[in-house]
């Protein structure tokens, strides 16, 4: 499966680009919390027993408006925000 993931990108291993960001959820107190990682700096004993998320998994399917304007006037990113949109 995880060959299929090919969203999640290292890229300075230093934090700075924020092309490896991902969703970081915990349990606390009965309810998942979210928080935004780059993974090139998350150590992999930090994900044990969290619910990670890539960009593959907040594809809704469709693309939302602000994406298809990225797409349809050619604009690009950094990365960091990318998993954000």
């Amino acid at each position: 499966m995880s060959g299929d993931l090919k969203g999640t990108k290292i890229g300075c291993r230093e934090g700075d680009c924020g092309a490896c960001t991902v969703l970081v959820g915990e349990l606390i107190h009965d309810q998942v919390r979210y928080r935004s990682m780059t993974s090139c700096l998350m150590a992999i004993g930090n994900a044990h027993g969290k619910h990670i998320v890539t960009v593959e998994g907040i594809n809704s399917g469709e693309l939302t408006p602000v994406q298809q304007s990225i797409v349809d006037e050619g604009g690009t990113q950094c990365g960091f925000c990318t998993v954000g949109l």
